[in-house]
């Protein structure tokens, strides 16, 4: 309860600062819950590009219903909107598409993107697709994850960053075995998780 409350723009920026301590970034890709005129203006004013799903209001809406009405095209390019926050402009693209989720329906990205021309539309959204392999490296944590019921924050953070540094050896480890059995380094793991962690609990349990 006494644990201090961030926005979603102070949260970032908090993000942004600690990640380019170590890596020159380029480009920020982050889901529609994360969608705030705060975010999206300090991304730009560090001059970083973002691309993101946004959620559909009624220009959104009515933009959709113009590309189903069109006699040939899918995709359609909104240019030039405006984002104002806090005295300060930047302009935006909004790329609508048909959604990979439902058949029939469309999703809405926004970027600020220099101009996207319309046959680009589909390898930009690939972009953002491509950031689905990290949202399956998160769920592949919880298979070294030590079950708790406890609530105590301090006790579920532990939680994850022992799960976090597990996984990390396990790729590092089949990472290894590949480079040594020359295999192509995107191939399916040599090693199975489950596997690992008997061999690591094995040994623990041989030091202990």
């Amino acid at each position: 309860d006494d644990a201090p409350s961030d926005s979603y723009g102070e949260l970032v920026s908090r993000l942004l600062d600690r990640a380019e301590q170590f890596v020159d970034l380029d480009m920020v890709l982050f889901d529609s819950a994360f969608y705030a005129k705060a975010v999206l203006n300090e991304i730009n004013q560090r001059g970083l590009t973002y691309l993101a799903p946004m959620p559909k209001y009624q220009p959104e809406k009515d933009a959709i219903g113009n590309v189903e009405e069109h006699p040939t095209a899918d995709m359609a390019i909104r240019r030039g909107c405006p984002l104002k926050y806090e005295g300060q402009t930047h302009h935006f693209q909004q790329l609508i598409v048909p959604s990979s989720e439902k058949t029939g329906s469309y999703a809405v990205f926004i970027t600020n993107m220099d101009r996207v021309e319309t046959e680009h539309i589909r390898h930009v959204v690939n972009i953002y697709n491509r950031r689905w392999d990290i949202e399956n490296q998160y769920k592949s944590i919880k298979e070294f994850m030590p079950r708790t019921s406890s609530m105590d924050f301090r006790v579920r953070f532990l939680v994850f960053v022992f799960s976090a540094l597990m996984y990390n050896l396990w790729r590092l480890t089949d990472y290894l075995i590949k480079l040594s059995l020359d295999i192509p380094l995107r191939d399916e793991p040599v090693l199975g998780a489950r596997t690992f962690v008997r061999a690591v609990g094995n040994f623990l349990r041989e030091i202990d």
